[in-house]
C-alpha cells in the first residue's frame, strides 16, 4: 500500500462552514484588483510564486479593467521656466505685504495722485526719503504695501520733475542697501523699468543713484537682470558716456559723477559675468559687448581693468569662444593691445582671454593671423619676472601650435622659435620648460608629417641629373632620413 502525501490527506478533510465562508471571501478578493498589486506587479508575482500550492503552469486571465489599471503611469510634471517661477514669487511677495498706517498711506496717495500740486508731491517725496534714511525703517518699508510701487510710479512718469525723481531715486537707493531687500525690491513691478529709465536720465545725480541701486540688486538677481534687454541697454549707454567726447563738455562736478556712474556699472557687469549662465547671455548681448569693446583702453586705469576683466570672464564659457571671436569685432585686437600695455593686471587678463580663445580649434587660425598677436605673446613668454603671464603666454602658443596651418605663421614670427628654444634649454621654471618643449615637439611633428609621405621615386638616372642610365636608377623612399653626405666631384 502506497503512502499518500500529507497534502492529499489535508485536502480530503471536509471544510467547515466557517472555512467555506473564508474561502469564498478569498476568491472574491483574488478576482478584484488589489492596490499593492497595481503599485508593484513584481511583488504580486513574488507572493504567488512563493506559495507551496501555486502552480506555475496555471495562467490567470486578466480582465480589460485590470489591464487598464496596470497601465496607469505616474504623471510627470514639466519643469517650470524662470518666468513662471518669477511670477509665482512676485505674487507671493505682493500677498505678504502689510498695510501702511494712516499717515504713511496719505503720503503714498499724494505720490500716485495726478491731481496733486507739485509742491505737495515734492514734500511727500522728501518725507518718504527721510523715512528711508533711518536704517531701522529700510526693511519694514519695503514690506509695506504701496511704498516701492509708489516710488516706481513716480520714477516711470515722464511728467515727473527733476526734484521729484531725485528724491524718489534716492529713497529707492536707501531701500536697496540692506541685503534682506535685494531680492524683494526687484520683484516689484516696474522696478527694472524705473532703474533703466533713470540710468538714462540727463541729470548726473539721478543717473548715479540709479546705477548704485542696480548694483545692489544685481547681487541676488543675476539671471533676471541679464535677461532684461532694456536694463542691459541702459547699462551699455552708461558705459558709453564718453563715446563722442561728451564728458569734455560737462562741468568738473558733473564729469566726476558720470565717471562714478560708469565705474559702478562696470563693477556690476563684472559681478554678473562671474556666473556661468549669465556670461553666456551677456556674450550675446550686442549692446553690452560693443560697449565694452568701444570704451576699452579709453578710460581711467580702474575702469579699464574692470572692462578687460569682464571680457575675460566671457571667454571662460566654452560656448562663447566662437561667438566672441567672429561676432564681436576688434575683440582680439583689444586683448593684443593690453598684452603689451604697461598695466600688469590688464595684461594678465588679456593673456588669460587669449589662452581661452586659443582652445577653440576654429579660432586658432584667426588668432594666429591677428596683427601683432604672436609677437606680443612671444615677448610675454620671455618675462621671467611675471610667471603668471609667462605661463599663460606659453599655453597660448602651445594651443596655437596644435593647428598645422599655423606652422608657417609661427615659424615666420621673429623670435618665436628662438624664445621656445631658449626656454626649452632653461632650468628655471620647470612648467615653462615643459610647455616650450611641448610646443617645439608639436611644430616638429607637423614638419615631419609634411615630409614623411609614403611615396617612392626612381633616383640616379639621367633624368634626375645623376649621370647614370635609367637602368641603373634605384627606387628611393621619399621622406626617409639617410644620413648620407652629398659631394660635388670631391677627390678621394
Amino acid at each position: 500500500m502506497k503512502l499518500k502525501s500529507r497534502h492529499s490527506q489535508i485536502r480530503r478533510i471536509p471544510p467547515s462552514p466557517k472555512d467555506r465562508k473564508a474561502n469564498s471571501n478569498a476568491t472574491a478578493s483574488a478576482r478584484s484588483p488589489r492596490n499593492d498589486e497595481v503599485r508593484s506587479p513584481r511583488a504580486s508575482t513574488r507572493r504567488t510564486s512563493s506559495s507551496p500550492r501555486s502552480s506555475p503552469a496555471v495562467h490567470t486571465p486578466t480582465s480589460p479593467k485590470n489591464e487598464a489599471v496596470q497601465k496607469i503611469e505616474p504623471v510627470v510634471q514639466k519643469p517650470r521656466d524662470d518666468d513662471e517661477l518669477q511670477i509665482d514669487l512676485q505674487q507671493q511677495m505682493l500677498s505678504s505685504l502689510k498695510e501702511p498706517d494712516a499717515s504713511l498711506k496719505a503720503l503714498l496717495d499724494v505720490l500716485t495722485d495726478s491731481s496733486a500740486t507739485h509742491h505737495r508731491r515734492v514734500n511727500a517725496c522728501g518725507a518718504i526719503k527721510t523715512l528711508t534714511l533711518k536704517k531701522s525703517n529700510q526693511v519694514p518699508l519695503v514690506r509695506t504695501a504701496g511704498v516701492v510701487s509708489s516710488l516706481n510710479t513716480v520714477l516711470c512718469t515722464v511728467a515727473a520733475t527733476e526734484e521729484e525723481r531725485t528724491r524718489c531715486i534716492n529713497a529707492l537707493m536707501q531701500l536697496c542697501i540692506p541685503e534682506e531687500n535685494w531680492k524683494i525690491v526687484y520683484l516689484f513691478p516696474q522696478t527694472a523699468e524705473a532703474l533703466a529709465r533713470n540710468m538714462a536720465d540727463k541729470y548726473p545725480q539721478i543717473r548715479y543713484a540709479a546705477c548704485l541701486s542696480t548694483s545692489f540688486l544685481a547681487k541676488k538677481n543675476r539671471k533676471e537682470m541679464a535677461s532684461n534687454r532694456i536694463l542691459m541697454y541702459a547699462i551699455a549707454r552708461v558705459i558709453e558716456v564718453d563715446k563722442n567726447g561728451n564728458l569734455e563738455k560737462k562741468s568738473a562736478k558733473d564729469k566726476k559723477v558720470l565717471t562714478a556712474a560708469r565705474l559702478c556699472s562696470l563693477k556690476m557687469l563684472l559681478h554678473l559675468s562671474k556666473d556661468r549662465d549669465v556670461a553666456f547671455k551677456l556674450a550675446r548681448m550686442e549692446s553690452i559687448t560693443n560697449a565694452l569693446v568701444t570704451v576699452a583702453n579709453r578710460m581711467e586705469k580702474d575702469a579699464n581693468i574692470l572692462c578687460i576683466a569682464t571680457l575675460t570672464n566671457l571667454t571662460r564659457h566654452p560656448d562663447n569662444l566662437n561667438h566672441l571671436m567672429f561676432k564681436v569685432p576688434k575683440l582680439a585686437l583689444i586683448f593684443v593691445t593690453n598684452v603689451e600695455g604697461s598695466d600688469v593686471e590688464c595684461a594678465k587678463c588679456a593673456l588669460y582671454a587669449l589662452q581661452n580663445l586659443s582652445c577653440d580649434s576654429n579660432c586658432r587660425q584667426e588668432l594666429a593671423n591677428t596683427a601683432n598677436l604672436l609677437g606680443n605673446v612671444t615677448k610675454a613668454a620671455f618675462k621671467h619676472d611675471l610667471p603668471e603671464q609667462q605661463l599663460s603666454a606659453l599655453h597660448t602658443l602651445k594651443n596655437l601650435s596644435d593647428d598645422p596651418f599655423n606652422l608657417v605663421t609661427m615659424t615666420n614670427t621673429p623670435g618665436c622659435t628662438a624664445t621656445l628654444l631658449a626656454l626649452a634649454n632653461s632650468s628655471g621654471n620647470g612648467m615653462a620648460q615643459y610647455l616650450a618643449c611641448d610646443t617645439l615637439a608639436t611644430l616638429s611633428h607637423w614638419l615631419l608629417t609634411l615630409s614623411a609621405r609614403k611615396n617612392t621615386k626612381l633616383m640616379g638616372g639621367d633624368k634626375d641629373g645623376g649621370g647614370g642610365s635609367e637602368s641603373g636608377a634605384k627606387r628611393v623612399e621619399m621622406g626617409r632620413r639617410t644620413f648620407e653626405t652629398s659631394t660635388y666631384q670631391m677627390w678621394t
